[in-house]
């Protein structure tokens, strides 16, 4: 059998799968504020990762900026106000509530665009805006939204835009902590700050007298939970977001809805409408195109290899310059991989992007290969990154740029090894 070699995409939705069976575990935990529910679940997955913690990382101000947002906006409040949602409609199904968590991969795409470059063209968009469609026909049987949900409704629509914001915009910055280091170190971390976040809210919330209100059984369904839908979920959701890109993933967690239909069929007695058989098949396509189109690291790219300036030679580190290939759609940023020349393959740090220290604004692509000089420059190679290593920055001059180039190669070497 041939072996599977981006398997990126196929963990986003394994993860979807879990987060869509989540509901069966919490049921039992309806007594319990949310509050204590996201303090616990993300205490004990603390407490499994807490060997990871001390494993010796170096996070970027922007890295932990961006871990610190996930954990706030992703582990407590996006949880607390679609839960808060909810109450405000009597946990009505098929509610207003509902209708604008669709919109979750609209934030998460525009975040994806602004902080991680990532590129939207027309083939991606058409999908995915049929995969949108047909999950929200999968969602709302007959596409009948019901609004007849109280005077709570307004005040529930805002608190589920703002999960929608909250979710969707923290998948662009996990994908961002992830480019660099670790899904178990990020996962660890994610849970840890969390625990933190969550006992803070805990006694803003006026909920710290019910932290020893869990009976035994409840313990064992947290504990439950983290060893499947929660922390283990999350640890393979962030396998696959590391290798996909977030405007891919964020189609493919529609797995989630789909598979929530299905357990209201099978343990609830729910009968679905033709539209949501339709639709759900619609949606199964959609998603299959979508995965299709991701070029997450690890892709392998041909490219022609072209005259550059020469600063880099007079540096001390001689670059390879690429024409840039057709739909090429990685962020701007300095990387480390490999490229291959006549079945050799090299270990190599490339930069992609404008060169802000010689303020050139055009972007370019080059590779400087490691302990490797080439008699002859080749005409063509194969290239792949395989991490990000920071982002492309300005530095006040040449010396302070070759400075960094070396701490640049000495990262890509340990991760090369």
């Amino acid at each position: 059998m041939k072996r599977l070699k981006y398997i990126g995409p196929y963990l986003i939705v394994l993860a979807a799968l879990l987060w869509g069976l989540d509901g069966i575990l919490r049921r039992s935990l309806f007594s319990l504020p949310p509050i204590i529910i996201v303090f616990y679940e993300h205490l004990i997955g603390a407490l499994i990762l807490l060997p990871f913690l001390f494993k010796k990382v170096k996070f970027t101000k922007k890295e932990w900026g961006a871990i610190l947002i996930v954990s706030l906006l992703s582990g407590v409040l996006g949880t607390l106000w679609f839960t808060t949602a909810l109450v405000k409609v009597n946990y009505i199904s098929f509610s207003v509530v509902f209708l604008l968590q669709k919109l979750q991969p609209i934030f998460a795409t525009i975040f994806a665009i602004i902080f991680l470059k990532e590129k939207i063209n027309a083939r991606y968009a058409r999908w995915a805006i049929l995969a949108i469609v047909a999950a929200y026909f999968v969602t709302f049987q007959n596409g009948i939204v019901n609004f007849s949900t109280g005077q709570g409704t307004v005040i529930a629509a805002l608190f589920a835009l703002g999960a929608a914001f909250a979710w969707g915009s923290s998948t662009a910055f996990s994908r961002f902590a992830l480019l660099r280091h670790s899904n178990t170190v990020i996962t660890a971390w994610r849970f840890f700050l969390t625990t933190i976040m969550a006992l803070v809210f805990v006694f803003i919330l006026g909920s710290h007298p019910q932290l020893t209100s869990p009976s035994t059984n409840q313990f064992l369904r947290l504990l439950a939970i983290a060893l499947s839908t929660g922390m283990v979920a999350l640890w393979i959701y962030y396998r696959g977001l590391k290798q996909t890109q977030v405007k891919i993933a964020t189609i493919l967690e529609l797995t989630f809805p789909l598979v929530a239909v299905i357990v209201d069929i099978f343990l609830y007695n729910n009968v679905l409408s033709v539209t949501q058989y339709i639709a759900a098949a619609v949606l199964l396509f959609t998603m299959f195109k979508v995965s299709r189109l991701n070029v997450g690291i690890d892709k392998v790219y041909s490219a022609k290899v072209k005259s550059g300036a020469g600063r880099g030679r007079r540096i001390g580190f001689p670059t390879l310059n690429f024409v840039i290939p057709d739909k090429f759609e990685q962020a701007y940023g300095i990387y480390c991989g490999y490229v291959y020349i006549d079945d050799q393959k090299y270990k190599t740090v490339f930069h992609y992007g404008p060169i802000p220290t010689f303020s050139e604004k055009e972007k370019s692509l080059e590779a400087y290969l490691l302990d490797t000089e080439l008699e002859q420059e080749p005409k063509q190679v194969n290239f792949k990154f395989k991490a990000r290593l920071r982002d492309i920055e300005k530095f006040s001059n040449k010396d302070n740029l070759a400075i960094n180039i070396e701490v640049d190669i000495q990262r890509a070497r340990k991760i090369l090894k």
